[in-house]
Parts: C-alpha cells; sequence; structure tokens
C-alpha cells in the first residue's frame, strides 16, 4: 500500500506535468493570449485625438521602454495631449509637413524601430491631417 506522502507527491508530479505541457501547447499557437487591440483606422477628415491619434499612439509609440510616460525615449513621452507640445517642433499646428512627428512617421527623420514598417498609409496619412486640421486636443 503506497503511503499518503506518495500518493500525493505523484499528484504533485502529475499537475506539474499537466502544466508544463499547456504551457507547452500554448506557448506554440500563433494566437497570443492577450489579443492585440485592432490597429486604428483614421477617417478621411475631422480627426479627433481621443479617438484617433491618442489611442494610435498609445498603440505603437507610448509604451514600456519607448516613449511612455515612464521610459521617455530620447526624453519624449506620448501618452497625453500635453506630452506633445514638451519637445518643440514634434508638432506644429497646421503645418504637418514640418513638424517632427510627421517627418518621423513618414521615414524622413531616422527613428528606431523603422515607424513606416509598423503603421500604416492610413495612420500616416490620419496623422498628418489631424496636424494639418490644427492638432486640436478634441
Amino acid at each position: 500500500m503506497m503511503s499518503a506522502h506518495s500518493v500525493s507527491l505523484r499528484r504533485r508530479r502529475a499537475t506539474e506535468l499537466l502544466l508544463a505541457t499547456w504551457l507547452l501547447l500554448v506557448g506554440c499557437t500563433s494566437t497570443p493570449l492577450t489579443p492585440e487591440p485592432p490597429p486604428v483606422v483614421f477617417p478621411d477628415s475631422a480627426v479627433s485625438f481621443r479617438l484617433h491619434v491618442q489611442p494610435f499612439l498609445r498603440q505603437g509609440c507610448a509604451f514600456a521602454g519607448c516613449h511612455s510616460s515612464a521610459s521617455r525615449a530620447g526624453g519624449v513621452a506620448l501618452e497625453e495631449y500635453a506630452q506633445l507640445w514638451e519637445r518643440p517642433g514634434l508638432v506644429i499646428p497646421g503645418v504637418p509637413e514640418q513638424s517632427l512627428l510627421v517627418q518621423l512617421l513618414e521615414g524622413q527623420l531616422p527613428h528606431l524601430p523603422d515607424l513606416r514598417a509598423r503603421t500604416t498609409e492610413n495612420q500616416r496619412r490620419g496623422v498628418r491631417r489631424w496636424i494639418a486640421e490644427g492638432a486640436q486636443n478634441n
């Protein structure tokens, strides 16, 4: 007859094996456990900071290790509207071609990682449009 300790040890090993198998299977799937939010799609006009620009910046730029408030890569945070004005020239309302943000997104200025590869044409046009429309906190 098996002792209570032996039974407990076998159960623990079986549980560890099941957990290891589960982790292996989950780790091999191409679907993440926490799905990424869908990419931000900008409208053709009336671009909103709150509905379009801010979610776009938070998804693509303002995360740990990059342009979050905690990380501030290059001294720049991009989580809140007010932060866009901390770096002179980053956003110049009404003049997207002179705004550093547009120049970075469109590949006119270097940035690692390459922002053109990480953004869509719609997103780049949307940020440009928002700046052209006055870069309002709307």
